[in-house]
């Protein structure tokens, strides 16, 4: 089994060099279901080298597409139902309304803890998906399996992973309640001395933590 997922790993990364925008997506999740973890294909997005963002990674089809640090190259949906197969379970905790909260008063989301992390070609390793992010106010991550499949399936924003707690993204980040991005208590940024370059493919890998 172990084998099989780093084989499938290894062709996700290796088929990275002739990547494009054109390529037909979406690509597969590799799922290891004895390892519990789901790896999602994305590319480096160096926009947000500069400009703060509250997307990690969201589906390059998605209408926040082009609005993350990493473009996922899988389906959002696709992600979700792995993530069942791994036995996560989804806090499905957050609404859209929670997403208005004011500073003090937010919804942390809920749902099985996962530990994320992202390699590349040429890394030789995985490190956490935390090295990757900069964040204007440094927290301990919290991953969780939000859910969120009917609003991710209505709203279609391609969210994957959400930098803080999202009534939309399929995983985002408890440590961040709703209400922080928009209310500018905090900024996220790709941290360019980490990640590779812009459109360098990557994978990132969701091991559930219980």
């Amino acid at each position: 089994m172990k084998k099989a997922f780093f084989i499938a790993l290894a062709v996700l990364l290796f088929s990275g060099a002739a990547f494009s925008a054109d390529t037909d997506i979406p690509l597969p999740v590799v799922v290891d279901k004895e390892g519990k973890s789901v790896t999602v294909p994305a590319e480096v997005n160096a926009k947000y080298f500069a400009a703060p963002t509250r997307h990690g990674v969201v589906y390059l089809r998605g209408s926040n597409g082009e609005k993350a640090v990493l473009r996922g190259l899988a389906d959002e949906k696709k992600f979700h139902a792995a993530l069942l197969e791994i036995g996560a379970k989804p806090g499905d905790n957050v609404t859209l309304k929670d997403m208005n909260a004011g500073p003090n008063d937010g919804v942390r989301v809920e749902g099985s803890k996962l530990n994320v992390f992202i390699t590349w070609d040429g890394l030789g390793k995985e490190i956490p998906f935390d090295d990757v992010i900069n964040a204007t106010e440094e927290r301990p991550s919290d991953y969780r399996f939000g859910g969120n499949l009917p609003a991710a399936e209505k709203a279609f924003t391609g969210c994957i992973l959400c930098l803080d707690s999202c009534a939309v993204g399929i995983v985002s980040n408890a440590s961040y309640p709703t209400g922080t991005t928009q209310n500018n208590v905090v900024e996220f940024f790709g941290d360019e001395s980490v990640l590779p370059p812009d459109g360098t493919m990557v994978s990132v890998v969701f091991r559930l933590a219980e």
